[in-house]
């Protein structure tokens, strides 16, 4: 009990003392396997190790719990950035890409999109962070970070046999939708899209009138998965 009230001190203390998120990535319009966004959204991304150099995946509990306080002396970006790196501790608690993890970040990814979407047609900024809230979630089983839990295996075959996660919606859309708008799908360089600013809207930044809701368009394509290798 003791050495848990320790760590957990210890963890606090590494928090409240984080360093801002330096040189974060930008959402580009390109949802591979070099997506990046923030500081910790993509896969084997950020790239911090642990002092040893050893996988995570091979590390004791102790150096596990090293290399996660090096993740939490990092400040997230923004709140969709927050739910990745919340993501990434998991694994390395864990000590693989447990399938807990995949399914955690898709829920909180969701519920920030639904959070956005609420506010989307009054505010460009709104709508960009919901479709990037809701593309990372999209195609996160499938593109950024199959777990290696063996039920995984069975629901990434039936996601690709049913078409439900798909690369996404939006390059089926986007000559029509984003590009006719004349607003980039993701948000620019130095915008956040962080919760706690919901609600403190410029009305003079109001989406345009014909910028849709992606995120309620049908898939109109298979995503090509023969480059994709299961880990």
């Amino acid at each position: 009990m003791f050495y848990r009230i320790v760590s957990l001190s210890l963890l606090l203390m590494v928090y409240l003392h984080a360093t801002p998120c330096k040189n974060p990535a930008v959402a580009d319009d390109n949802l591979s396997k070099k997506f990046r966004y923030g500081c910790f959204c993509g896969e084997n991304y950020p790239n911090i190790k642990h002092p040893s150099k050893i996988n995570y995946r091979e590390l004791n509990s102790t150096a596990r719990q090293e290399l996660i306080e090096q993740y939490q002396s990092i400040d997230a970006y923004d709140s969709i950035d927050e739910a990745c790196k919340v993501h990434d501790i998991c694994f390395i608690k864990h000590g693989k890409q447990a399938k807990v993890c995949n399914d955690s970040i898709v829920k909180s990814l969701t519920d920030i999109k639904d959070k956005f979407s609420k506010e989307a047609d009054d505010n460009v900024t709104n709508a960009q962070c919901r479709d990037l809230a809701f593309d990372i979630a999209s195609v996160f089983h499938t593109i950024f970070s199959p777990a290696d839990d063996e039920d995984t295996i069975f629901d990434f075959g039936m996601l690709m046999v049913n078409g439900a996660i798909t690369a996404t919606n939006k390059i089926g859309q986007e000559a029509v939708d984003t590009l006719s708008d004349n607003a980039p799908r993701y948000p620019a360089k130095g915008v956040k899209c962080l919760l706690e600013n919901l609600g403190k809207i410029k009305k003079q930044e109001k989406a345009p009138k014909n910028y849709k809701d992606k995120t309620k368009v049908e898939p109109s394509f298979t995503l090509d998965v023969s480059d994709i290798s299961m880990p």
